[in-house]
């Protein structure tokens, strides 16, 4: 029972959850200043997005159980109770958004509730499946779940150029993690009718990575004057790092470490909000 709990914890990807929620709470008391009262339908529009993200997490894993199962280290698991709790959380996340809408009475937000689940399921059945079509939708859903929350909080008019940044860097750095999943589990994917990048034209996937990391530097240099020094140096510098590292797991073709490299920058990029401003 206890493995099954964590198995279960594990498949709903809780280290992603943690680092959604730990961003918001910073963006929420750090980067916009705001008082502890989580007024406006912050909490609950958090709290939605991080229930839709843990259904659209476990549909994933039901619909790609087959492929996944050819895995050496994959663990089975009950499909009809990870059914019920995908709908359970679906729901949740329905309760939650609709409670942040009659709190605001925005059309906006009420369109972006109901379409978030929906994109999620069209990418778990069919976009994941088309080249790069599925990579751009999580990049694309991954940072509106960002920028939804605060958005709503201080509302869609708020300028703040180091937000658009953040944004930025979460959407590239998530597209460049969901490009190396891909070519992590190309050999699993091609036996079971997938059209990924890695699969269709391999060199054009390396191309296109190796891409995306230098632009990770040209956003970095076009938001310089915007940021701190301290905060402008220490991305450059684990930029670079990370990227001397990446073409290292590249040539090894050792992708699982490229990913959690990926990850890495992903989670010192959202701590960086504390410092930001000045």
């Amino acid at each position: 029972m206890k493995q099954q709990l964590i198995d279960f914890v594990k498949q709903i990807r809780w280290k992603n959850v943690v680092i959604y929620l730990l961003l918001q709470l910073l963006l929420y008391h750090v980067f916009y200043n705001l008082n502890m009262s989580f007024t406006n339908g912050w909490l609950f529009l958090v709290l939605s997005m991080t229930f839709f993200g843990m259904f659209g997490n476990l549909q994933n894993n039901l619909l790609d159980y087959e492929p996944d199962s050819l895995k050496p280290d994959f663990k089975h698991f009950n499909k009809t109770t990870y059914l019920i709790w995908a709908i359970v959380f679906l729901i949740l996340g329905f309760i939650f958004g609709f409670t942040a809408f009659y709190q605001t009475f925005s059309p906006t937000l009420l369109y972006a509730v109901l379409n978030v689940p929906f994109l999620l399921s069209f990418y778990n059945y069919i976009l994941k499946k088309w080249v790069l079509a599925g990579n751009l939708t999580i990049a694309f859903l991954t940072t509106f779940a960002i920028y939804i929350p605060i958005a709503y909080t201080k509302g869609l008019q708020f300028e703040r150029t180091e937000f658009y940044f953040l944004l930025s860097m979460a959407f590239l750095l998530n597209l460049m993690r969901e490009l190396v999943k891909d070519m992590e589990d190309m050999q699993y994917d091609k036996l079971h009718g997938y059209y990924t990048l890695p699969i269709i034209n391999f060199k054009a996937s390396l191309t296109l990575l190796i891409g995306l990391e230098l632009a990770f530097f040209y956003i970095l240099f076009i938001y310089k004057n915007q940021l701190n020094n301290y905060i402008f140096y220490t991305l450059l510098t684990t930029g670079f790092l990370s990227f001397i590292l990446s073409l290292k797991c590249l040539i090894q073709k050792n992708y699982t470490d490229l990913s959690r490299l990926i990850k890495l920058m992903m989670l010192i990029g959202y701590l960086s909000v504390i410092f930001l401003t000045d």
